[in-house]
C-alpha cells in the first residue's frame, strides 16, 4: 500500500532540500530562512516530530565556512530534544558551497564538497573520536564555474563500490555535462568519462549503489526539463579488466531519457538498492522509476505535492 504522509514543516520559507538517515526514521529539512531542522518519526502515533531545529548563518553558505554537526548519543531527552552540536568548521576555498556527500563507509569518515570555483575538496576526519578535526586530503578542479552572468552550479555524488578505485561524479556547471572522477595509480583525482547530451545546466547527479550488477547506473537532473539514466559498462581494453589503470574504464550508454515532468527538474535520487529512481521538478511532482523485465525504464508512480496525502498515483 503506497502512503504518504503530510506534515507542517514549520519553516518560514522555501524549503531547499531534505535527507533521510539510512533508516528512513529521521528527516533533515533546510530551508531559506536559514533553519535546519531535524525530525523523528514516532512509529507509536505514526508522525513526525522535530527534535530540534538551529540556525546557520548566511555566512556559511555564501563564504564557504561548511559546518558539521554531531548528535551526542549520550545527551538524555529533555522535552524530547536531542543535543546536537556544531564540532567543525571547515573554511577553505573560495566561492559558494554548492553540494557536499559524505563517502562511502569503507573509505572512512570522509566528506566531499565542491564550491563555485569549480574545486571538489574532500575532507577527512582521521581520529573518528575528535570530530572537531577534519584534513583536505585532496583537492582538483572539475571545470570553470559560471560568470555572473550565467546560471550554473556544480554537484557530485560518490561511486559506492568496493572493488574499484575511488570514484565520483560530478555535474560542471558551465559544460553541461556530467563527468566521472577517479584516482589513477598515483592517487591522483583524473577527470574520465563524460556524460553528455544536456541541453543545460545539470542541476543534480546520483550514482546508484551496486547491488550485484555487472555494470553501474548514473541518473541526472536537468534545467531542460529531462531526467537521464547512463549505464556504464566495464571497457575491455580498460583498467577495469586488466587491473591497470586506464582513462577509459567504461563505456557510457544513455538508456534512458525522460522529460515526464514538462519543468525543469532539481533532483535525483535513487533507493538503497539502486532499483528505483526518484526525481522532483518544478511542476510540483516527485516521480518513481523503476525498470521492467526487459529492461526499458518506466514511471512506477507520481506523487503530488498539491495533492497532499491522496497525492500517490500510479
Amino acid at each position: 500500500m503506497n502512503q504518504v504522509t503530510k506534515f507542517d514543516g514549520t519553516h518560514e520559507d522555501l524549503i531547499h532540500d531534505v535527507a533521510f538517515n539510512y533508516y528512513g526514521n529521521r528527516l533533515a529539512t533546510c530551508s531559506s530562512d536559514q533553519r535546519i531542522k531535524i525530525w523523528d518519526y514516532n512509529e507509536g502515533e505514526g508522525i513526525w516530530e522535530s527534535s530540534i531545529s538551529f540556525k546557520a548563518s548566511a555566512l556559511q553558505s555564501f563564504n564557504t565556512f561548511q559546518p558539521i554537526w554531531f548528535k551526542d548519543p549520550h545527551w538524555q531527552h529533555t522535552h524530547a530534544m536531542k543535543k546536537w552540536t556544531p564540532v567543525a568548521t571547515l573554511r577553505d576555498g573560495n566561492g559558494t558551497v554548492q553540494d557536499v556527500e559524505f563517502a562511502p563507509n569503507h573509505l572512512g569518515l570522509r566528506l566531499a564538497i565542491v564550491a563555485a570555483d569549480g574545486l571538489v575538496k574532500i575532507y577527512e576526519a582521521m581520529d573518528v573520536t575528535s570530530l572537531a578535526h577534519w584534513t583536505m586530503i585532496d583537492s582538483f578542479p572539475v571545470g570553470e564555474g559560471p560568470s555572473k552572468d550565467e546560471e550554473g552550479n556544480h554537484c557530485l555524488s560518490w561511486s559506492t563500490s568496493k572493488f574499484t578505485s575511488q570514484m565520483m561524479v560530478v555535474g560542471c556547471a558551465k559544460d553541461h555535462v556530467a563527468k566521472i572522477f577517479r584516482q589513477d595509480h598515483n592517487n591522483k583525482w583524473q577527470a574520465c568519462e563524460v556524460l553528455g547530451g544536456h541541453g543545460g545546466v545539470v542541476h543534480d547527479v546520483s550514482w546508484a549503489p551496486n547491488m550485484g550488477r555487472s555494470y553501474n547506473l548514473i541518473a541526472t537532473a536537468c534545467k531542460d526539463g529531462h531526467v537521464r539514466i547512463f549505464k556504464l559498462t566495464d571497457d575491455s581494453q580498460g583498467g577495469a579488466l586488466t587491473g591497470g589503470w586506464s582513462r577509459k574504464m567504461f563505456n557510457v550508454t544513455c538508456i534512458a531519457d525522460f522529460a515526464d515532468h514538462n519543468a525543469e527538474v532539481w533532483r535525483v535520487e535513487w533507493n538503497v538498492t539502486g532499483t528505483i529512481l526518484s526525481s522532483s521538478g518544478d511542476d510540483g511532482k516527485v516521480r518513481l522509476w523503476k525498470a521492467t523485465y526487459t529492461g526499458d525504464w518506466k514511471c512506477m508512480s507520481v506523487v503530488s505535492a498539491e495533492e497532499g496525502p491522496s497525492g500517490f498515483q500510479r
